[in-house]
């Protein structure tokens, strides 16, 4: 198989173009995901009803959590992929842009375990 200029670019670019359209797609969701816990929380409740006892009635529920975890883990991500690509703006060295992907990968799934294990663990079953 003969690869051509064209085809190697194209390679080599493939992870860009899917960072930049998961960052679509995650603010795409965002948008609804966040309205609502705004509207929800500071419209429908009232931020000074924000309890502790509120949490724990509303984490009862396994979709609250799953929703929780979701708003968690694309607000998360989304801010890193964005974060990654300020620190490739500065960058240009392919060896540190590898190193800064793998951090950045690894950050968020620390961050996002600890995040989620939170919500899903914190109360009860």
């Amino acid at each position: 198989m003969i690869a051509d200029k064209h085809n190697i670019v194209h390679i080599k670019r493939r992870p860009e173009i899917s960072a930049w359209k998961y960052m679509r797609l995650t603010g795409i969701l965002l948008v609804p995901l966040v309205w609502l816990h705004t509207i929800l929380n500071t419209l429908i409740i009232g931020v000074e009803h924000i309890t502790l006892d509120l949490v724990i009635m509303r984490w009862a529920t396994w979709g609250w959590r799953i929703y929780d975890v979701l708003l968690l883990a694309f607000a998360f991500s989304h801010g890193v992929n964005g974060l990654r690509q300020v620190l490739f703006d500065f960058t240009k060295s392919s060896m540190l842009r590898k190193f800064l992907n793998m951090a950045m990968v690894l950050f968020w799934a620390l961050l996002s375990t600890i995040g989620a294990l939170g919500i899903l663990g914190a109360i009860g079953n």
